[in-house]
């Protein structure tokens, strides 16, 4: 189960505010404009420790420009008089040379409320019937392995068995190129959101809202922005199982093309694509030939092969048509 980007992300956001705090917010704004260089150069060097014994006291290099900046808006004074200067940084985090080092109960704070949240939400999905009778946690991702994660999984969940394998942090990148050679191997997948396209419906009366109503050139009165769902949030997606077609229908008797914007949302049955949970994530067009109304095609969007793909046949003709993905905008 990979636990790496986003607990990672939200850890160095904590070490960010930690860093905010000791230096002042004007002094990390001017820090991250100037020298990105030395700000990527933090980030890496937060990413090395992140698998210390939390137990110790940690040691992180700060960029000697930050140091810099923090003397000229303080009268030359250092980071490391600041902190000795300060009651609450006092045993805590101190500063020699360029190495900022902090007490274990520093470094706890930093570690504590994201690893419980893993732990907590490995927890909540143990819980769902279908999940209940799986005895191991395969752990993947460099922040698997954090002796302070694996802890508080265990705690959570006792009677599983935890395994993180060797070089844990490439297990992810050879799963994927794995995959990529031989799709078969993963059985089945759960989707993490609900995945659809913007389109017009009939327009309802007294539920959809007037600012969306449309006209299309037959004189139909449609309502704009509406989610059509091809795949629900936790539906289970296979090698075996194909998604369902959607139909869908020209709006302009012109029309040589539909254009689709793709979303995904958390919602089960969302309604609306301007809904508040709803992100746009890329653009599907389909080629319809010909001109006039009455003129529909059929889609489908493929979520089990190594990549997502989209399907589209015209319902007149039965013909296979055109249908191209974009993600990169």
């Amino acid at each position: 189960m990979p636990m790496e980007h986003s607990f990672y992300v939200y850890c160095f956001f904590i070490y960010r505010k930690l860093v905010e705090d000791i230096v002042g917010i004007d002094v990390m704004k001017e820090f991250k404009k100037h020298h990105m260089d030395d700000y990527f150069d933090l980030v890496h060097e937060f990413e090395a420790k992140k698998r210390s014994n939390y137990n110790k006291r940690m040691q992180l290099k700060v960029p000697v420009s930050i140091n810099e900046i923090f003397k000229k808006k303080h009268s030359d004074m250092s980071i490391h008089d600041h902190l000795s200067s300060e009651a609450a940084f006092k045993g805590r985090i101190t500063l020699k040379s360029d190495k900022l080092l902090l007490a274990p109960e520093v470094v706890m704070t930093l570690f504590e409320q994201p690893c419980r949240s893993a732990a907590d939400h490995l927890k909540s999905l143990f819980q769902k019937p279908e999940l209940a009778d799986i005895p191991t946690i395969l752990m993947v991702g460099g922040f698997s392995e954090s002796l302070y994660l694996l802890e508080a999984v265990k705690m959570c969940l006792p009677e599983k068995m935890l395994v993180v394998p060797v070089e844990s942090g490439l297990a992810v990148l050879k799963g994927a190129v794995i995959f990529g050679h031989d799709p078969s191997i993963v059985q089945e997948r759960r989707c993490r959101y609900t995945y659809g396209v913007e389109t017009c419906l009939p327009f309802t009366t007294g539920s959809d809202p007037e600012a969306l109503k449309l006209v299309n050139d037959d004189g139909q009165v449609l309502c704009d922005n509406k989610f059509a769902v091809h795949v629900r949030v936790d539906e289970n997606v296979s090698q075996d199982k194909e998604q369902d077609w959607r139909s869908y229908s020209v709006v302009r008797k012109n029309q040589t093309k539909i254009t689709f914007d793709c979303f995904a949302t958390t919602e089960v049955n969302p309604n609306f694509t301007t809904d508040y949970l709803c992100k746009k994530i890329g653009k599907l067009t389909v080629d319809i030939p010909g001109s006039g109304m009455g003129r529909s095609v059929k889609v489908r969007l493929i979520f089990s092969d190594t990549e997502l793909h989209a399907e589209a046949v015209e319902e007149q003709t039965l013909q296979r048509t055109k249908a191209k993905l974009n993600f990169l905008g």
